[in-house]
């Protein structure tokens, strides 16, 4: 699922643009994202949006 962030950060600016790789448990624990070639961030749900797929 492509999601974007709806919060701004100083490494992440917001509407950044990344792909779900964990939906933990524990809703506290947060998702991991991993944004373009870079690691994974944990970020918490309340902090995405679903982002529109790109047209082909």
């Amino acid at each position: 699922m492509l999601v974007r962030t709806n919060f701004a950060d100083t490494e992440l600016p917001e509407g950044s643009g990344g792909e779900v790789a964990t939906v933990h448990e524990d809703p506290g624990t947060g998702i991991d994202i991993r944004f373009g070639d870079g690691p994974l961030m944990n970020i918490l749900g309340h902090g995405l949006n679903p982002a529109p797929r790109p047209e082909n």
